[in-house]
């Protein structure tokens, strides 16, 4: 008997099970799709970049908070709402129905109409100092932003200066002001006002924002449920030992290496043909970018899988019962996925995260398939590098189960 004959009678059990191929194929897919739709972007190419829901109210109610509220609603990236109520707003912000609010006390006009002219060209030093807290005016932030609330602050004290400057240099002697303002003009440059600015750019990188979700969903679920062949393959293992067919097998004459090599060659093909099938749905359904270089997947896909089924001997190897299987390894297998960032991007994570999760093949994964499918420019020698990682963790995996393996009895 030979390895290959041991492979060829794995992978026929295999094609028979139904239950299998639907979890590693249909469920992920699955999985992608309702996270893409959760994220309101299933099937739509036209779709635009979400934009940020900014809340506004206005207690002041007078002609320069309102020229500041029209200033704001300029940028196209921010989709204002105005409110009347205080605790209203503060709700909608807790539920996440708004990503920022903006509350402009009743003094703001008072305080604008105490600045001088110096304050205005030197914010940080006089009666601007503390910035909006000076103007009677709160910025905050839902529990999940607060990054994007120091953005918001910063965007609207600025419109507020460029508000105020008007109406403080109406006050001024006009001809120190003039003096003043032509040395700034000076200073710092003049940019015509007919020159053009360049386009925003309606999408990342040249694809469109659903693209841009699928670009990580796609990845990062195909790469937690390659793992999910570490369950499969404990299974079969005990199935085997349990019906007495593993106790023929290790009697046949064959060594304990070719026996070990023809089971898992199996789940390393299943592995790979679940790997393309994703890639393919998502190339298809989900109009999802394979890069610059499609022809680079194909070894990052081949060194996950390898590493995938090298675990997968090894846990087959560790366990002794089903309920060992379920507990341990969906344990295992939910763990290095929340820690390598399969279940959100890694640049997500914070800093220590990111680094532990470089402990898990997962997290070498990733990166590969980062820098092929959303980088512009793809870093192919740290594509490679990451290939080498996953096969020497492949490596580490399968010495430890042949160690184990040789115990079997």
């Amino acid at each position: 008997m030979h390895a290959w004959q041991i492979t060829k009678k794995d992978v026929r059990l295999l094609l028979r099970d139904r239950r299998t191929m639907f979890v590693l194929v249909a469920l992920p897919l699955l999985f992608i799709t309702i996270l893409g739709f959760s994220a309101g972007q299933l099937f739509s190419e036209k779709e635009k970049a979400k934009k940020m829901r900014l809340g506004v109210v206005n207690d002041d109610t007078s002609e320069q908070s309102e020229t500041l509220i029209s200033e704001v609603a300029k940028i196209q990236a921010l989709e204002i709402t105005p409110f009347t109520d205080r605790q209203r707003a503060s709700e909608l912000l807790a539920d996440g129905k708004i990503e920022v609010l903006v509350l402009i006390g009743e003094h703001y006009h008072e305080r604008v109409d105490d600045l001088e002219f110096g304050d205005v060209l030197y914010p940080e030093r006089g009666k601007l100092k503390s910035q909006l807290q000076n103007l009677d005016i709160e910025v905050r932030a839902g529990p999940f932003l607060l990054n994007a609330g120091e953005i918001a602050e910063a965007l609207v004290f600025a419109f507020a200066i460029k508000t105020i400057a008007r109406d403080v240099l109406d006050r001024t002697d006009h001809a120190y002001a003039e003096k003043l303002f032509l040395r700034f003009k000076r200073l710092a440059g003049d940019q015509p006002e007919n020159e053009q600015q360049p386009a925003k750019a309606e999408s990342v990188a040249g694809k469109s924002h659903s693209q841009v979700v699928y670009q990580f969903l796609v990845p990062s679920y195909t790469v937690m449920f390659v793992f999910f062949i570490v369950s499969f393959m404990a299974r079969s293992l005990i199935g085997e030992r349990d019906a007495g067919t593993l106790g023929r097998l290790l009697i046949a004459p064959i060594t304990r290496s070719g026996l070990m090599i023809g089971k898992t060659v199996p789940f390393v093909l299943m592995s790979l043909v679940q790997t393309m099938l994703l890639f393919l749905a998502g190339k298809l359904l989900f109009q999802m970018s394979w890069g610059d270089y499609p022809w680079m997947l194909l070894p990052v896909m081949v060194c996950t899988s390898l590493a995938a089924t090298a675990l997968g001997l090894l846990v087959a190897t560790a366990v002794r019962t089903e309920s060992q299987v379920t507990a341990y390894a969906t344990f295992l297998v939910l763990t290095l996925a929340g820690l390598s960032g399969c279940l959100m991007p890694r640049s997500w994570q914070p800093e220590l995260m990111q680094n532990v999760g470089l402990a898990t093949p997962h997290a070498w994964a990733l990166i590969a398939y980062d820098h092929l499918l959303n980088r512009d420019f793809p870093n192919l020698p740290v594509v490679w590098q990451c290939c080498g990682m996953l096969l020497a963790f492949a490596a580490g995996f399968f010495a430890l189960g042949w160690l184990r393996f040789r115990k079997l009895e």
